[in-house]
């Protein structure tokens, strides 16, 4: 599959939204055949495909922020965001 880079920043961002693979293969209106091969690349993460790594951007620079965001409130004294940061290292160490 030969994506534009329209169609790989368009990828990005809706990873970093947190959209599914079959939801972007959707709105990018892939075929059948295609959207199996884009959701199963993605799943394998075959990073040999520029568009698995444009949604793995997406993905882990959202992710990134996110957490960031939590770790500051959980600094200031949140303890929902405390408890996710546990949760985040419980997670790690396993």
């Amino acid at each position: 599959m030969n994506f534009t880079e329209e169609h790989l920043n368009e990828v990005e961002e809706m990873a970093g939204l947190f959209f599914s693979p079959e939801d972007i293969a959707i709105n990018l209106e892939l075929d059948d055949e295609q959207s199996e091969h884009f959701i199963t690349a993605i799943e394998a993460r075959k990073t040999t495909f520029p568009f698995v790594v444009a949604y793995l951007k997406g993905w882990f620079t959202a992710e990134v922020t996110l957490r960031r965001a939590i770790r500051q409130s959980a600094l200031n004294g949140s303890s929902p965001s405390q408890q996710a940061m546990l949760n985040y290292q419980r997670e790690a160490r396993s």
